[in-house]
């Protein structure tokens, strides 16, 4: 039987998209730790075994525990934390990667969560205001994915349970105020690395048109430490046979005017909103989404 629930639990996370993962991977850590500090009688966030998985301002912890700058994106203050952080990255997340492909959900997770842990310990250090606190990171990678989604589509419309259809960007707004302010009036260093994780967010979108974007380079990166194979730079490629010699002729001008219809459709998105798509344009948008 407990064989059984673990084969359903793998088959559940290879066939569910980014969104499923990442919620997945949360809640198993999230219990592991749990268990590892009830075992040693402290359970507290910064104590004992959590505080190997998190953050500090003190960057001599973080150069001698590496591993800390992406761990900490899975761990969650408490419970409560823990389930509001899941279900925003469920809504948010399944948004930006419906319009954009579920390839690009990881990206922004990661790199936005990294990005304000970065801007965390450099502040606290320049200013002098570093002493030995410890964050977690999941808050800040949700807030980098919520911010990356409306700034992608600012005019889409959910609907509210008492307020009816809501833009998009409004309801982010509002969200991002609210964690600001909590925990800058909190007197929380957090602070910081959530106002990096917003900055990255909007960042995310804007490098869609340009030539330096960073979905390519964090799946760059990817491809080249061997975690996973990007499927982002396939070239399809004939082989011809003369003579003993095999010459290779890559066929690429397809894949370059995929991406560029892709990226056109994502510009207009941003510029005019996603209900200025034409009918064929959202198909368009719809499959590729899918082929991501």
């Amino acid at each position: 039987m407990q064989s059984s629930l673990f084969q359903d639990l793998r088959r559940f996370i290879r066939s569910g998209n980014m969104v499923t993962k990442l919620i997945v991977f949360n809640l198993g850590l999230s219990v592991l730790l749990f268990l590892a500090n009830a075992l040693v009688g402290d359970s507290g966030v910064a104590h004992t075994v959590t505080k190997y998985f998190l953050v500090s301002d003190n960057y001599i912890w973080d150069l001698t525990h590496p591993w800390v700058i992406f761990t900490h994106l899975f761990v969650s203050n408490n419970l409560m934390d823990l389930i509001w952080n899941m279900l925003i990255l469920y809504w948010f997340g399944s948004i930006l990667g419906d319009m954009v492909g579920d390839d690009k959900v990881l990206p922004v997770y990661i790199m936005g969560g990294v990005f304000g842990a970065l801007v965390y310990i450099f502040v606290l250090n320049f200013t002098g205001n570093s002493g030995f606190g410890f964050i977690t990171g999941c808050n800040t990678a949700v807030l980098s994915l919520t911010v990356a989604s409306a700034v992608l589509v600012p005019n889409y419309n959910i609907r509210l349970l008492i307020f009816g259809n809501v833009e998009l960007k409004i309801v982010v707004i509002i969200y991002v105020l609210l964690q600001l302010v909590y925990a800058y009036t909190s007197y929380n260093n957090v602070f910081y690395s959530l106002l990096g994780g917003v900055i990255f967010g909007w960042l995310y979108i804007y490098s869609f048109n340009k030539t330096w974007r960073l979905d390519l380079l964090f799946n760059g990166i990817i491809k080249a430490v061997s975690f996973k194979k990007s499927n982002l730079n396939k070239n399809l490629s004939v082989r011809y046979k003369s003579k003993g010699a095999f010459y290779d002729k890559k066929l690429d001008k397809s894949k370059k005017e995929f991406d560029k219809k892709l990226d056109d459709i994502l510009k207009k998105i941003k510029e005019k909103g996603y209900e200025s798509l034409s009918d064929s344009e959202r198909e368009f948008l719809f499959l590729a989404s899918k082929d991501k």
